[in-house]
C-alpha cells in the first residue's frame, strides 16, 4: 500500500478499512457493500455514495460537470482514482464492455 499512504489522510479510515491494494494490477479493491455492477457505496453525511466517486474528488478533486469516470482498468470496485479518467457517458459506453461477446 505504499502509494496508499500517501492519501490517507485525506478520507476516514472507515474508508480506507474497506479498501484492499492489489499489488499486480494496482487495483485498490472496495472490500464493503456494493452495487448489483460491483461498484462500491459508502455512506456519507446518512446518504449512499459511490466509493470510487468519493475517492476521485477527495483526492484528486471535482469530477467536472456532464462527465463520468470511466473505470480504465474495467474492474468496477477499484477506487484507485489512477484509474479514473472523466470522460462524457456517451464515450464511457462506448469504451465499457457491456453487451460485447
Amino acid at each position: 500500500m505504499n502509494m496508499l499512504s500517501a492519501y490517507l489522510d485525506e478520507l476516514p479510515d472507515r474508508f480506507w478499512d474497506k479498501v484492499q491494494a492489489e499489488p499486480n494490477t494496482g487495483c485498490w479493491l472496495w472490500d464493503a457493500n456494493t452495487t448489483r455492477g460491483g461498484y462500491g457505496h459508502f455512506k456519507v453525511s446518512g446518504r449512499m455514495v459511490y466509493a470510487h466517486r468519493l475517492a476521485y474528488e477527495k483526492l484528486v478533486g471535482p469530477i467536472p460537470d456532464g462527465l463520468s469516470l470511466d473505470h480504465l482498468c474495467r474492474v468496477p470496485g477499484c477506487v484507485n482514482p489512477d484509474h479514473l479518467e472523466p470522460v462524457t457517458h456517451a464515450e464511457n459506453v462506448r469504451r465499457g464492455d457491456s453487451g460485447k461477446c
